[in-house]
């Protein structure tokens, strides 16, 4: 299924407010390493449309990336990012995976000043192998056109539109294609920490599981395109559920905290809320992730 990280994330979100203009003329040129540890709890793991076939699971993950930042004008850069992200998963461990994503962006900023509006095109590229799950291989394109503003020295806004298509190595299921739209809210409570939050409509198709077929008919009588997921096989007695591909929309809220700490290390704590209903059938899964993360940011 599409891991609902694959929009303007709060890491992705907080590196280009640290990196992009207006963070000044000091950063341009500059190539920034990090490292960023994580620890996720998952509500709905398999994407379940039937709320008792739910499983739960915790994953680490662990990525290493680059930034480098170019100052194009006095009033425009680039940012390009690169990344290498390993995850392992407890008890579903066939889902773990290793991944490369890389992100560029141009920012404008049309009339100088702090709280002058900026604009934004960006796109991206993610690849993806599992441990033992092919039909989730695969790589995922993403565009994205957004604006936003500080409103004040402790306030900063976003909203945009974008489009990502992920094509799976093997099968049709995770063949998927969405349109997203979102906004996004700073808060700088203090000297130390931000406060963000975010909601994200996405439109298109996603993956829902269900191994009792008996007890919803309407899942498959309209999905797109359907295969068995082994992965959890172990949670139902050995007998793979079914992923089905249906055309749905999606709601996705999130809020969080980045807590800036010495040096150049901040803890990251946030909960993101899903809610998926396919557009025919009546099917419907909804969830949360709870994470808490560590970043390190080389000098």
């Amino acid at each position: 299924m599409l891991e609902f990280a694959d929009r303007p994330s709060a890491r992705t979100r907080i590196t280009l407010f640290v990196l992009l203009i207006p963070a000044a003329p000091a950063l341009a040129g500059e190539t920034r390493f990090g490292v960023d540890a994580e620890f996720s709890h998952y509500t709905n793991v398999n994407r379940a449309a039937v709320s008792s076939e739910e499983q739960t699971d915790n994953a680490v993950a662990l990525e290493a990336y680059a930034a480098r930042s170019l100052l194009l004008s006095d009033r425009s850069g680039v940012v390009v990012r690169g990344g290498l992200r390993a995850k392992e998963f407890f008890d579903f461990g066939d889902m773990s995976s290793l991944g490369f994503a890389g992100r560029a962006a141009y920012r404008f900023q049309p009339s100088p000043g702090f709280t002058s509006p900026w604009l934004e095109l960006a796109a991206g590229l993610e690849a993806l192998s599992h441990r033992d799950s092919e039909n989730r291989d695969g790589f995922i394109l993403s565009v994205s056109a957004s604006i936003g503003r500080y409103l004040t020295d402790r306030i900063r806004i976003e909203g945009g539109a974008g489009y990502e298509r992920r094509n799976a190595s093997e099968g049709e299921v995770y063949d998927l294609a969405n349109a997203k739209f979102w906004g996004a809210l700073d808060y700088k409570l203090t000297s130390s920490v931000t406060l963000y939050s975010s909601a994200t409509w996405l439109t298109g198709e996603q993956v829902f599981t269900l191994s009792n077929t008996a007890a919803w008919s309407g899942l498959y009588t309209y999905a797109k395109a359907s295969a068995s997921d082994p992965v959890f096989a172990p949670a139902f007695g050995g007998a793979a559920p079914t992923a089905y591909k249906v055309d749905a929309d999606t709601t996705v809220l999130e809020l969080g905290a980045n807590i800036a700490l010495k040096g150049n290390q901040a803890l990251d704590f946030g909960v993101t809320w899903f809610d998926s209903k396919a557009d025919e059938g009546g099917g419907r899964y909804n969830g949360a992730t709870v994470r808490a993360g560590y970043l390190y940011r080389f000098r």
